[in-house]
C-alpha cells in the first residue's frame, strides 16, 4: 500500500500502488524517501524529471513522491499518468515562474506537502522551484538541479543579474546539499560567477531513453512536409530564450538566396508571432508552423538539419535528441551545445548575437555539403550512446546516497 499522505485541500494528490516506506530495501541497503520538486515541468526539464521518475521507481530502495506546478508548465504529454503512477504520491500546488505574491501562496503548500512526505531527500528542479524548496526547513538535505541556472540569460539587466545571482549563490552556499549541473559550463557559472563552493556543485550530464522514431516519409507526413524538401527542424517552446524571432530573419535570409527548396520546420508549444514579436502574416513562406506534438523526438526524423538558435541555455535535450535521430545541428554558442557540437563534428557553432547572418551562412553552407552532412550523422549515431537516461539516473542515486552518508 501507499504510504498515506493527506495534503491541504488545494492539492491535487493521487497514490499509486507502490509499496510503502520500510527500514531495508531487502537488497540490503536502506531505503530512500525522496520528494522531487518541480515547477518548469515543460521542454527539457519534463523529459529529465520523467527519465528519472521512471528509473527511481526500478530502484528498489527508493520511495518516490512528486510535487509539482498546477497549470501550463505542467506538461501532461510527457509527464503523463504512466509515468506519475510510478511515485508513491503525487502533489499539485500554485507555483508560478515569475518572482510575485502568489509565492506566498506556493511556500505555505509545500512545506505543508514536504513535512506530511518526510523525505531524506528534497530534490528540486528549476529556479523557482529551487528557491521555494531550499527555504522550507526540515530533517532533509536539499538537491538542487537548475537545468539553465537563470543568470545564464545574456538579456538580463545588470540589476536582474545582480539580484538573482546574489539569490543563487546565497541558496547555494547555505541551503544546498549538493547543485547538480548538467554541463561543465553551468557548473562553472555557479562556482566562479555565483560563488557556488567547488565542493557542493557536481556535474551530471543529461541523458536519453532511444527515441521510437518513425520513418522519414511518415514523420513528413505526420508533420505536412514535402518529401522533396530539405527540411531544417526546431523543436521546442515558442518564446524569447529560444531565439525563435532568430529563426524568422534565419529563415527569410535563406529563402533570400533563392533555396526555394529549404523549408523551417517548427515544433512546439506557443504563440510564434507574438514570441517573434511580428504579425502573423509576416512570417515567411518557408517557415512552417507546425504546432506541439505529443513524443515530439519521435519525428526527428523528418529533419535533415536541426536548428538551435538559443539565447542561453545548459545542456539542451534537443540536441542530445537530434543526436539520437542522427541529424546535423547548427546552434549558437551555448553552454553544453557548443563544446559538444564542436568536439564531436555533429553540427556547426555560430556566434550567440542577434545578428543572424553567420546562421544564415552556416544553414547554407550544410546545404550545400553533402558530404560533411553525411560525415556528420556518422558521429551523432557514434557520440549518441554515450548520453543514456539510464547513466544519468544511476549517477544520481549515487550522489543522493553520498550526501545521506555525508
Amino acid at each position: 500500500m501507499a504510504r498515506e499522505v493527506r495534503p491541504v485541500s488545494i492539492d491535487d494528490t493521487r497514490h499509486s500502488n507502490a509499496p510503502g516506506t520500510g527500514t531495508s530495501s531487502g537488497q540490503g541497503r536502506e531505503r530512500m524517501v525522496i520528494a522531487l520538486v518541480v515547477e518548469a515541468a515543460n521542454g527539457g526539464a519534463a523529459v529529465h524529471v520523467a527519465d528519472l521518475i521512471r528509473g527511481l521507481h526500478s530502484d528498489q530502495t527508493v520511495d518516490l513522491h512528486l510535487v509539482a506546478s498546477i497549470g501550463e508548465r505542467f506538461d501532461s504529454s510527457i509527464l503523463n499518468e504512466a509515468v506519475t503512477s510510478l511515485c508513491t504520491s503525487v502533489h499539485r500546488i500554485p507555483m508560478h515562474r515569475t518572482v510575485s505574491a502568489s509565492d506566498l501562496k506556493a511556500f505555505p503548500h509545500l512545506l505543508h506537502c514536504l513535512h506530511r512526505i518526510k523525505p531524506d531527500i528534497v530534490h528540486s528542479h528549476s529556479s523557482k522551484a529551487g528557491t521555494l524548496a531550499r527555504v522550507c526547513f526540515g530533517q532533509w538535505r536539499h538537491v538542487y538541479t537548475p537545468h539553465s541556472v537563470y543568470t545564464l540569460n545574456p538579456s538580463l539587466s545588470r540589476g536582474e543579474r545582480t539580484l538573482y545571482g546574489m539569490v543563487e549563490g546565497l541558496l547555494g552556499r547555505f541551503r544546498s546539499d549538493r547543485v547538480i549541473a548538467v554541463s561543465e559550463d553551468e557548473a562553472n557559472h555557479l562556482r566562479e560567477s555565483l560563488g557556488v563552493p567547488t565542493h557542493i556543485v557536481e556535474t551530471i550530464l543529461n541523458g536519453i531513453t532511444k527515441p521510437d522514431l518513425v520513418s522519414k516519409s511518415e514523420a513528413r507526413e505526420a508533420l505536412a512536409l514535402s518529401k522533396d524538401a530539405l527540411v531544417v527542424g526546431f523543436v521546442g517552446r515558442l518564446e524569447f530564450q529560444k531565439g525563435v524571432d532568430r529563426l524568422v530573419r534565419i529563415a527569410s535570409a535563406v529563402k533570400d538566396r533563392g533555396l526555394a527548396h529549404v523549408v523551417f520546420a517548427v515544433v512546439g508549444p506557443g504563440d510564434f508571432a507574438s514570441a517573434a514579436n511580428m504579425p502573423r502574416d509576416a512570417i515567411p513562406p518557408n517557415l512552417r508552423l507546425v504546432g506541439p506534438i505529443p513524443d515530439a523526438r519521435r519525428y526527428f526524423s523528418a529533419f535533415d538539419i536541426f536548428a538551435l538558435p538559443s539565447r542561453y541555455e545548459a545542456f539542451p535535450y534537443v540536441i542530445l535528441e537530434a543526436m539520437a535521430a542522427n541529424v546535423p545541428i547548427i546552434s549558437t554558442r551555448v553552454p553544453g551545445a557548443a563544446n559538444l557540437i564542436e568536439a564531436e563534428d555533429v553540427g556547426i557553432v555560430v556566434p550567440n548575437h542577434d545578428e543572424t547572418q553567420g546562421f544564415a551562412d552556416a544553414i547554407v553552407s550544410l546545404v550545400k555539403d553533402d558530404t560533411g552532412r553525411r560525415r556528420m550523422r556518422t558521429n551523432c549515431e557514434r557520440v549518441a550512446e554515450r548520453f543514456r537516461a539510464d547513466r544519468m539516473v544511476k549517477n544520481t542515486i549515487d550522489l543522493y546516497r553520498r550526501v545521506l552518508t555525508k
